[in-house]
């Protein structure tokens, strides 16, 4: 998704090439690259991507030009692309939910910054299309609030104390943290945080707990120690999902809901009322846990090392419960 992403960036950006060399035909490759904060290679290459553009797969339909860092560029036919790529309503719209989105975090982005998109946003939408998405962009003043207090905490290094709900587990258990930071995926804002007591040989991990399950948020006085050394998150894939270990699963079939909720791909029928299964891991320590709290709805039956990592855990947790219990 992330590539995609960049190509059509990419494409986008080549396209806007011309009508601004249409309206600088007597500058060099050298004064473009500069006027547009590109480095020449950099220049080239979105010029070269347009060789491949147009609006059909015949010769005669492709934009036809020529690059020469001695000669300039000289565009013999543009295919009608004159004008520079402007945003849709619709995707200036969306483009201005996540900026409201962003306006109720402080500490977390440059506000200042996030104000001035915001209004270059409003300022080329009509006033009913404004009105509708500011409308849409209204959150919830509580979760304001939680998130307001967790930028803060995140921006000041302060430790953070609330309520979670944890949807693998279904319980619902008091965490005190050490805040790193604050991102949203799909819309949803997360919190990554050091957590003392989840570690099982250590003395902490860094976990991910999401915003709207949180309740009670109360920012302590003591000073947080996020590890953020430790921290290793990938903007592109925060939950560390892009690894190539993936788990080889038999759900039970009156729990295949569990893939509405999980990145779980639904396989064949296996019979006895079971379905095969397959979920990719980034965390084995994390789907370790969720495995053993899923115990009776699914079972992992490999790789063999990641079935071995979950009996481990399971021993540690049984030799945990029966110290207790003595």
């Amino acid at each position: 998704m992330a590539d995609q992403s960049h190509k059509l960036q990419a494409l986008v950006r080549s396209l806007n090439l011309i009508p601004y060399l249409r309206n600088h035909p007597n500058l060099t490759p050298m004064e473009a690259a500069e006027d547009l904060g590109m480095t020449p290679a950099e220049l080239k290459d979105a010029v070269d991507r347009l060789f491949c553009s147009g609006v059909g797969r015949n010769t005669e339909e492709l934009i036809d030009l020529s690059f020469s860092y001695r000669d300039g560029i000289e565009i013999y036919n543009d295919q009608g692309l004159t004008q520079a790529l402007r945003l849709t309503p619709t995707e200036a719209g969306a483009l201005l939910l996540t900026l409201e989105s962003l306006e109720a975090m402080p500490g977390l982005v440059d506000v200042t910054a996030v104000h001035s998109a915001a209004a270059k946003l409003r300022g080329i939408m009509d006033e009913k299309t404004a009105a509708i998405y500011d409308s849409l962009a209204t959150t919830d003043p509580e979760e304001s609030e939680v998130r307001a207090a967790l930028a803060g905490a995140v921006d000041k290094r302060k430790q953070v104390r609330f309520t979670y709900w944890s949807m693998s587990s279904n319980r619902t258990s008091e965490r005190t943290v050490h805040p790193a930071r604050i991102f949203i995926v799909d819309g949803e804002p997360y919190l990554a945080a050091w957590d003392e007591s989840a570690g099982k040989e250590t003395a902490g991990e860094h976990r991910t707990f999401r915003l709207d399950r949180m309740k009670d948020v109360e920012v302590l006085d003591a000073t947080a120690t996020p590890h953020l050394r430790e921290l290793d998150f990938n903007p592109d894939s925060p939950f560390g999902l892009d690894h190539t270990l993936t788990a080889e699963l038999e759900i039970h079939q009156e729990f295949t809901w569990l893939a509405e909720h999980y990145d779980i791909t639904l396989g064949e029928n296996l019979g006895n009322g079971l379905i095969a299964a397959t979920m990719p891991v980034g965390s084995e320590a994390w789907f370790s846990r969720f495995a053993l709290g899923q115990g009776d709805r699914l079972r992992v039956v490999g790789p063999e090392k990641l079935v071995q990592t979950i009996s481990e855990h399971r021993q540690r947790a049984i030799e945990r419960y029966t110290q207790h219990s003595d």
